[in-house]
């Protein structure tokens, strides 16, 4: 039987690429082990057996697109990693039968046994850049990658013990499922003045990316995380992110991405504890010393987040026993109440839980593991003092909105249920949100639209940090254009604090109070359809603001990049905010106030430029941030 199990790894092995080195060696393994029952040669051509396949993984997908192996691969790295796990773990129990067998002495060999495993990784980072003590290059992003896996177990049998040793050895191999890119926003000098000291000119703004393409599925990468076992005892994780090239608004500048990696060495017992909690979460910076060429800017992080499911072998037969969660329904949808007037309702979520099992019997042993919201205070029904309570109805109330607009958005709620040492889990995603237009945030001073989305990428334009007032704040009121419908933002040098700029009320000032409309002209000198022509783009919800704070901000740069010793009539003959000498240069004509869309008054040719600056803004950029009702993620 133990040569069955050598000749099906050979088998494996020999096809993982065309016709070769791997497909001859296997072919001769096969050919010397022909009859033989010499416990042995077999359990030596079965190391070498794994060895080719490690061989033959390690080839799969790569460029040339060849096929891995003679059975197809499946048609999802979930159900592929099934597959793998399959013949690895057939071959575990077949091995695993035959290890009494051999001779007391013999060399140890080592079976391995796989469990699946599943995580993401998370990249908050970005690439910075300076020249001559100016910014040059400036870029935000965050990537998040979730992927598939095997968590390979390398057993060592001791025949002369007659059983398994303690220690073993790990290994991870992975396969990409999901790859988001979000909250981009950054931009890079690509023109500066001929005047000295120099500044920029002209930016291009990264407004779209591109991901390579994955070696096995289309638009997936493998070896999202990777782990071994050395010889120190230590088990080293490594964790790659996807390659991802972002694109200016010029159609020639791109940059890749500098936070691309992270490697955590663990002790086997921290690794071990990890096992037997099932999941675990690793953090590092990865940012580099800032410095004159882009690199992984500091205070950038990866995360990693593990799981893997370990199910003894007597519970893979319990088919007869089921778990179904009743309440709540998946991605349901749950707002803090914003009936602030009646203290014993307000500010108050209501979750209900309930399960029911097959049979009946079980549904009063279901835990439950519910989300916490920090900075919200959770009460259980009926009461518990389990971090996991039991029930099969539950009632889940938090109190208080929350601090932090992160707290908001996608939860999951678990039931699971325990048998002996078996278990079955259910999961829930439910999504939480607060009353856009309220004041009960924690602080209580403005509309909870505006208090949460300041905190979000949304409020950093181009990456750039920049302080939000809201309304007049800081400005006279003699000097505040937020008072005049239509007007969203302003900017003004000589009341508002150093980089301050000041939002609107978007639900008063907008042309709909329910979704936060606007529309605002779509205008880009490179682009000269949009000059000729009069279109405009319109924004809703978040991205109002967005484009809003983008809007702003682009006055503050153009007042100090044009103006740093103030605004002088004499070198703006046409007042339009940009001096004379740098408008021909710009596209622009000095003469006239206005140079394009001369039959409808934009406010002049500086106003031009800020409407340019969200020309290339993608609409849904921050939907993952905006968990106001009514908003992205809870339309009209």
């Amino acid at each position: 039987m133990l040569g069955a199990i050598a000749l099906s790894l050979f088998c494996f092995a020999a096809f993982a690429q065309s016709p070769g080195d791997l497909e001859q060696k296997a072919r001769q393994l096969e050919q010397q082990m022909q009859g033989t029952t010499d416990m042995n040669k077999l359990m030596d051509a079965y190391r070498e057996a794994i060895q080719l396949m490690d061989e033959a993984g390690g080839k799969i997908g790569g460029t040339t697109g060849t096929q891995a192996m003679p059975i197809q691969p499946a048609a999802t790295p979930e159900k592929e990693m099934e597959r793998r796990r399959e013949i690895i773990n057939g071959q575990f129990r077949q091995a695993k039968s035959m290890m009494g067998s051999l001779p007391a002495g013999a060399e140890k060999p080592q079976i391995p046994e796989a469990f699946p495993l599943e995580g993401y990784i998370v990249v908050n980072g970005g690439e910075k850049e300076f020249f001559s003590n100016e910014v040059k290059t400036d870029l935000l992003y965050t990537i998040k990658e979730s992927f598939v896996g095997n968590l390979v177990v390398l057993n060592t049998y001791d025949s002369t013990r007659g059983q398994f040793d303690r220690e073993k050895g790990y290994r991870i191999e992975s396969l990409s499922t999901k790859i988001n890119v979000s909250g981009m926003m950054g931009k890079k000098c690509v023109r500066r003045s001929s005047y000295v000291p120099s500044s920029c000119t002209g930016w291009a703004r990264f407004s779209r990316y591109e991901i390579s393409k994955g070696e096995r599925y289309p638009g997936f990468q493998s070896g999202v995380v990777s782990a071994e076992s050395t010889e120190n005892g230590q088990i080293t994780i490594t964790a790659n992110a996807p390659t991802v090239t972002f694109l200016g608004d010029d159609g020639k500048t791109n940059l890749g991405m500098g936070c691309f990696n992270a490697t955590w060495k663990l002790s086997r017992s921290e690794f071990e504890q990890f096992l037997t909690r099932g999941e675990m979460t690793l953090r590092k910076d990865i940012g580099r010393p800032m410095g004159p060429s882009p690199g992984c800017r500091p205070g950038s992080t990866m995360t990693l987040y593990l799981k893997v499911s370990k199910e003894p072998e007597e519970c893979k037969d319990m088919r007869s026993v089921e778990l179904i969660i009743v309440s709540p329904e998946d991605k349901s949808r749950h707002v803090f109440s914003d009936e602030y007037l009646l203290s014993e309702h307000s500010n108050k979520l209501t979750l209900e839980l309930e399960a029911k099992t097959v049979p009946e019997r079980y549904a009063d042993s279901v835990e439950w593991t519910i989300p916490e919201i920090e900075g919200s205070n959770r009460t259980i029904t009926p009461a518990s003092t389990s971090s996991t309570p039991k029930g099969r109805k539950l009632t889940v109330v938090y109190k208080g909105l929350p601090e932090d607009n992160n707290e908001f958005g996608r939860k999951t709620v678990k039931a699971t249920l325990k048998i002996d040492s078996c278990k079955i889990e259910k999961t829930r995603e439910v999504q939480l949100f607060y009353p856009r237009d309220e004041k009960n945030n924690p602080e209580g001073k403005y509309p909870n639209w505006y208090y949460y989305w300041k905190q979000t990428p949304a409020a950093r334009p181009f990456g750039q940090n920049v302080r939000i007032a809201y309304e007049c704040e800081g400005i006279p009121s003699a000097r505040c254009a937020c008072g005049q419908r239509g007007v969203i933002g302003q900017y003004n040098p000589y009341y508002s604090g150093h980089k301050t700029i000041n939002i609107c009320n978007l639900k008063t000032n907008t042309w709909d109070p329910d979704t936060f409309y606007v529309k605002l002209p779509a205008v880009k000198r490179s682009i000269p359809s949009t000059l000729s022509g009069r279109g405009f783009l319109a924004y809703t919800y978040i991205d109002t603001f967005a484009v809003d704070v983008m809007h702003e901000f682009t006055h503050f740069n153009n007042f100090h990049t044009f103006w740093p010793q103030g605004w002088k009539e004499s070198e703006d003959r046409d007042m339009d905010d940009i001096p004379d000498r740098l408008e021909e240069g710009m596209g622009f004509r000095p003469d006239m106030k206005q140079t394009y869309w001369r039959e409808i008054d934009l406010g002049g040719d500086e106003e031009f430029l800020t409407l340019e600056a969200t020309y290339d803004y993608r609409i849904g950029t921050f939907d993952e941030y905006d968990w106001a009702r009514p908003g992205k993620n809870w339309p009209k």
